[in-house]
């Protein structure tokens, strides 16, 4: 009579167990609840996360490969740098604050100039917050070597706004749309515009972009939008505009929806 692969499987087991076979787990920290605490820093830790798992509700941060977490107090304002130098595989490095189901990203890196991450971080007296160390996509992990340290390295920041009104030449019906853009922490910034306009059931869509200096003052940008799906006219308009700077390891991105007029 054959026995159930249930029953074959349990005596596998024991007879494992029995022999002194150690069978692999997860590493201590491998949910957010279970998260490493960590004191004082300058802090480093090396484990294995060959065997650790993806939780349902992990953030996302470039995949959702398996995880491991950190957890960190802020006794006063501070700059740190996170980081997974020396580490074996692909990483990914994220940090968050609130709580557990509940999180909100702070920021988020996958290569740092390698396939090791490093983000940098600001936190604020007696706030908590959260590491989450994950491998690229659904790629295995492996030695882990997590540090965290004080940094005098710049978080970037970017914020951008857009004039309310901008021209239109008629004849090529290319528009200027104009606006101001201020950004730290990097050589210099992006900005990215889309513009679109309703012309009866049609609508006319076109994009362009400039680069500003990132100097810690309000830089004037002016972008030229030609439209790629037929002549913008004047009137009005919608534009679109993205902002972003990045450091050594970080990235900062601001949005600016704004209801334009075209003057001719």
């Amino acid at each position: 009579m054959r026995r159930p692969f249930s029953a074959l499987v349990t005596s596998v087991c024991l007879l494992l167990l029995s022999a002194g076979v150690a069978l692999a787990a997860p590493p201590g920290n491998d949910a957010i609840a279970d998260a490493t605490v960590i004191g004082t820093i300058p802090y480093t830790d090396t484990i294995d996360t060959s065997e650790a798992t993806t939780s349902p509700d992990d953030p996302e941060c470039f995949g959702q490969g398996p995880t491991v977490w950190y957890v960190y107090t802020a006794p006063m304002d501070q700059r740190l740098l996170a980081d997974t130098f020396g580490s074996s595989y692909d990483t990914t490095l994220s940090v968050y604050t609130g709580s557990p189901g509940s999180l909100e990203q702070i920021a988020c890196n996958d290569d740092a100039g390698s396939l090791e991450s490093a983000l940098v971080v600001e936190p604020t007296a007696g706030t908590t917050y959260y590491f989450m160390v994950g491998s690229f996509a659904d790629s295995p992990g492996g030695t882990l070597v997590f540090s965290l340290a004080e940094t005098d390295l710049v978080t970037p920041e970017m914020n951008i706004t857009v004039d309310a009104r901008a021209t239109v030449d008629t004849r090529s019906g290319t528009v200027t749309v104009t606006g101001t853009a201020t950004c730290t922490g990097a050589e210099d910034g992006f900005v990215e515009v889309s513009l679109e306009q309703r012309v009866g059931r049609f609508i006319i869509r076109g994009f362009g972009g400039t680069f500003v200096e990132c100097d810690g003052a309000p830089q004037d940008w002016s972008v030229e939008v030609v439209g790629e799906t037929g002549l913008f006219k004047g009137g009005k308009a919608v534009v679109f505009a993205f902002g972003e700077a990045c450091g050594i390891f970080n990235c900062a991105f601001d949005f600016e929806q704004q209801n334009v007029s075209l003057r001719r």
